[in-house]
């Protein structure tokens, strides 16, 4: 008990300011360097907002014992500058000119002068104190965490260790650490573990093959992304993105049905991510779908085999039988396989039969039966034309008999 209130007892270590590098050698320590970097002589407003959150109470109980610098970065480096900026620096280095990053930032590095995170963009137009204190504690919770991952990984070996530093890598809002790829693949070299796959996924694992593969084929693969369980939610809704852009060129609006599976995914993964949010916008903008009074053509035909629904208002109401009509207007044949009524979700009627419509004057029609009051109709059409056989126009009507 003594122990542990002389424990409590001990002031808490502070962060330590520094003006160089040089000067934070002899205080550097496992919790790194925070630099406080702002646009020096093009940057007014910046200069005064980074002096204050460098010198902010709140910021400096965050930085804990982090070694804190306030760097001015001009915007041309003449001799001189340049000098000044390589000696305040020192073998710490700025954000890669390539990253998302932007000036003012509070730059975060490791002992090793490695930047594992930053702090730049919408977030520093007004970096209230208290705020930007808690993102800079989060982000070096984050680098313990890390830190620890790639601990736990070196007393490991094989596909163990490949999960580790995976995991590493994932640390939310930070860097990965250096080499994790070659240190994966000289864990797994065969990548049995699916890491390194996992690793440098982006949106697909096809590549150019996507070329000459079916629509069928390509969202197969992108299902299997989505559900990796080694992906993260940006890596599937990029599976999503990829997916909603490849039925959009495949099929137009004919894939509305699937665009707006894929979308409503995208979504529901993270809807407050960029992807999330722009879900919506694809599915007004992109799921027009078969609509009564317009009819089908090449742009709107859906995808061999999925049941679309033919969209507005469609006159079915009272009890018995209706005749959907098909009207071939130019192009080749339309193939329908089935037409189905339904009132909600409940299936009513449906007439499954596989007619290939071709523009010979003929009335071409499927039969659907109510055997009581539809109170709200849904007509679902099966077209059963490949992705290479598109090309057919044609238009809608609905009777009664």
């Amino acid at each position: 008990m003594m122990c542990l209130a002389a424990a409590t007892m001990m002031p808490v270590q502070a962060a330590t300011k520094v003006a160089t590098y040089e000067q934070a050698q002899a205080k550097v320590n496992e919790e790194g360097y925070i630099l406080f970097v702002y646009g020096d002589g093009w940057d007014k407003r910046a200069k005064e907002q980074m002096t204050a959150l460098y010198n902010a109470p709140e910021i400096v109980k965050a930085a804990g014992n982090s070694v804190m610098m306030l760097v001015p970065l001009p915007e041309k480096l003449d001799d001189t500058r340049k000098a000044a900026l390589e000696k305040t620096m020192g073998k710490l280095a700025l954000p890669h000119v390539h990253s998302k990053h932007s000036f003012p930032a509070v730059v975060m590095y490791d002992k090793a002068g490695r930047i594992y995170s930053w702090i730049s963009g919408p977030a520093m137009v007004y970096p209230e104190a208290a705020r930007i204190a808690r993102t800079i504690s989060r982000r070096k919770a984050g680098l313990q965490k890390q830190q620890q991952l790639m601990a736990a990984a070196d007393k490991t070996k094989g596909e163990e260790r490949a999960n580790l530093l995976l995991q590493a890598c994932r640390v939310e809002n930070l860097e990965r650490p250096d080499r994790v790829q070659q240190l994966i693949k000289e864990a797994d070299p065969e990548d049995k573990s699916g890491c390194l796959a996992a690793l440098n996924f982006f949106n697909t694992t096809l590549g150019d093959k996507a070329a000459d593969m079916s629509l069928t084929d390509i969202l197969k693969a992108q299902d299997a992304a989505i559900s990796n369980p080694l992906h993260t939610v940006q890596q599937k809704q990029n599976a999503c993105a990829y997916a909603i852009g490849t039925i959009r060129r495949r099929a137009g609006a004919g894939g509305s049905d699937l665009i707006r599976q894929y979308a409503t995914q995208m979504k529901q993964l993270d809807p407050t991510s960029v992807l999330g949010q722009s879900a919506d916008i694809v599915m007004r903008d992109w799921t027009h779908g078969l609509q009564l009074v317009r009819g089908w053509s090449p742009g709107t035909l859906p995808i061999q085999g999925q049941p679309t629904e033919l969209l507005g208002k469609l006159p079915i109401s009272e009890a018995g039988t209706y005749k959907l009509h098909f009207k071939p207007t130019g192009g080749d044949k339309a193939i329908i396989a089935r037409v189905a009524l339904y009132d909600g979700d409940a299936l009513i009627s449906e007439d499954v039969r596989t007619t290939a419509i071709a523009d010979n004057g003929q009335d071409h029609y499927y039969t659907l039966t109510a055997s009581a009051k539809v109170n709200t109709p849904r007509i679902f059409i099966t077209f059963n034309n490949a992705e290479n056989d598109r090309n057919t126009y044609g238009k809608f009507f609905i009777t009664k008999d």
